[in-house]
């Protein structure tokens, strides 16, 4: 019999109970199987490897965004080794918990995480993977250029608690300041509208995606002359982290 398929009938026996006539005897990922036929006898010590818990990712890959960036997490390289079927429990470096190969989750706060999980066998070996998570807000100033357009880089004050945020812009044409509100939402979107309140007071609006850094915010304003158009604004950081939002 090849190596092989000792060690596939290894790994069959060794999650079964011991103590019944014929089981193999298993202790410390040994395995010993004892094969019987008509007019031999032989035993064979087999091992059985350790389990390895692969690598794990998440989607999206990237900066996420506090509150709206819904992570799900996989394995890369799957689990392998000791005797399946492995369960899988997660810690994902916030306090919060989860099961399963592929979970998901948001985080409520800014940081730097770990998220870490550990896979075990029938046999209650075990092994453990991790991956980093880093997650900021969009609080900052960001500086829009519309295209087409005489404004370029609008200041734009955003502020995010939670999945809210406040916005103030503060023209660099003649409309002055203009205040309002918007929104974050999964996995990096970012929408504000705010009133320019003037002679003829008039409201503007931004909807667009940030990037995997969340140092550049792009998509659609409307409300401006000749919008809508596209616009691209940046800022110089990613969030601050000691506001925790």
């Amino acid at each position: 019999m090849s190596v092989r398929s000792l060690l596939s009938i290894s790994l069959l026996l060794a999650s079964m109970s011991a103590g019944c006539t014929g089981s193999p005897t298993q202790t410390d990922g040994i395995v010993t199987i004892t094969q019987t036929t008509s007019t031999t006898t032989s035993t064979t010590t087999m091992p059985i490897p350790p389990v390895r818990a692969g690598a794990i990712g998440t989607a999206p890959g990237g900066v996420g965004v506090a509150w709206a960036t819904v992570y799900t997490f996989s394995f890369v390289t799957p689990a392998s080794g000791g005797v399946p079927p492995y369960t899988y429990t997660w810690e994902f470096g916030d306090g919060a918990m989860g099961a399963g190969s592929t979970p998901s989750h948001a985080y409520m706060n800014t940081g730097n995480f770990t998220a870490i999980v550990t896979a075990t066998d029938t046999m209650g070996m075990s092994d453990k993977a991790s991956v980093p998570v880093v997650v900021r807000n969009v609080t900052g100033t960001w500086r829009a250029t519309l295209a087409g357009t005489d404004f370029n880089r609008e200041p734009i004050d955003i502020v995010q608690n939670q999945t809210a945020v406040t916005a103030a812009i503060n023209s660099t044409n003649t409309f002055g300041l203009a205040s309002g509100a918007g929104n974050v939402s999964n996995p990096r979107s970012l929408a504000i509208s705010a009133t320019f309140m003037g002679a003829m007071p008039f409201a503007v609006t931004y909807v667009g995606r940030l990037d995997e850094t969340l140092l550049m915010w792009s998509g659609t304003a409307s409300g401006y002359p000749g919008c809508p158009c596209p616009f691209t604004a940046t800022r110089p950081s990613a969030g601050d982290l000691s506001l925790k939002r």
